[in-house]
């Protein structure tokens, strides 16, 4: 009885196994495993770390346009995409001309960060 018992058992399990292999998984279930194929769970050293926004308050845009060369750091940073950190670095290094130097000579502002604030700009 127990042969018989534990053929069934075995003829159940390769069953099993072989509609796993067949069967897709479902994206939001746990993929399932066999008998044959579990393994001990490994542990990571690794803990990735949670990303938070920080959120940035957005100034209103300005009503008129602003100087790059005689704005304040506030007032630099009313223009789109402006942050504190590249307000300090436009005030570093002016004065400028045009704003193709202001992409050139700004680290953290680039051909596509230039376009939304263009209309505000004055040199």
């Amino acid at each position: 009885m127990t042969k018989t018992l534990l053929s069934a058992l075995a003829a159940l399990l390769l069953s099993t196994a072989a509609f796993a292999q067949t069967a897709p998984t479902p994206v939001h279930a746990a993929p399932t495993q066999t008998a044959s194929s579990q393994t001990a769970p490994t542990t990571s050293t690794h803990t990735p770390k949670a990303r938070t926004a920080t959120p940035r308050t957005t100034a209103p845009l300005p009503t008129a346009p602003v100087n790059v060369n005689t704005a304040t750091a506030a007032q630099l940073m009313t223009l789109p995409g402006v942050s504190n950190k590249i307000a300090a670095e436009i005030i570093k290094d002016r004065p400028y001309k045009n704003a193709a130097e202001l992409v050139k000579k700004v680290k953290g502002i680039g051909k596509n960060n230039v376009k939304p604030m263009t209309p505000y700009l004055a040199f």
